[in-house]
């Protein structure tokens, strides 16, 4: 798959719609992350993610800021509703110029499927999925991902 054919753009918006945003190119790939910090985050085992461009990223409205150093010893900024506290997206130190969308805020993320899960080291034994990549901590190199998610066909 080309980035031409993946259908863009995506659209998305918090649970009450005061942030919206839209997505102008192909994701680079997706993943779940089974991190202490994510599993306190959305009280759940894993947060789910969609690594897209930043230069992509258009956002409306302005999101509730508030910024952690994570399990890789690098700040993490997550990006809240002010209102109704759903979180739309992550931009970290580790990866400058991308930004994390958390597809379960995309108006359709009915088709999002992981290709990659990190900080297994981490999660709960049951919650473990059977993807292609799996990592302890996180992916030094984000290539092969990319390749993966591209090669995949995964898109709406």
């Amino acid at each position: 798959m080309s980035e031409k054919d993946f259908p863009v753009p995506l659209q998305g918006q918090c649970r009450c719609g005061v942030l919206t945003y839209r997505i102008t190119s192909a994701p680079k790939f997706s993943f779940a992350c089974h991190c202490t910090d994510c599993q306190q985050l959305t009280s759940s085992a894993f947060s789910m993610g969609l690594a897209v461009d930043k230069a992509s990223f258009e956002l409306k409205g302005e999101p509730h800021r508030w910024s952690k150093v994570g399990s890789s010893g690098k700040e993490s900024h997550q990006f809240t509703c002010p209102f109704c506290t759903g979180w739309t997206h992550t931009e970290t130190e580790s990866h400058p110029g991308v930004v994390v969308v958390r597809p379960s805020t995309l108006d359709d993320h009915r088709w999002f499927r992981p290709i990659a899960q990190l900080y297994t080291r981490s999660a709960y034994p049951w919650a473990l999925m059977p993807v292609q990549f799996s990592f302890e901590t996180e992916f030094e190199d984000p290539a092969p991902l990319a390749e993966a998610f591209a090669a995949g066909g995964i898109r709406p």
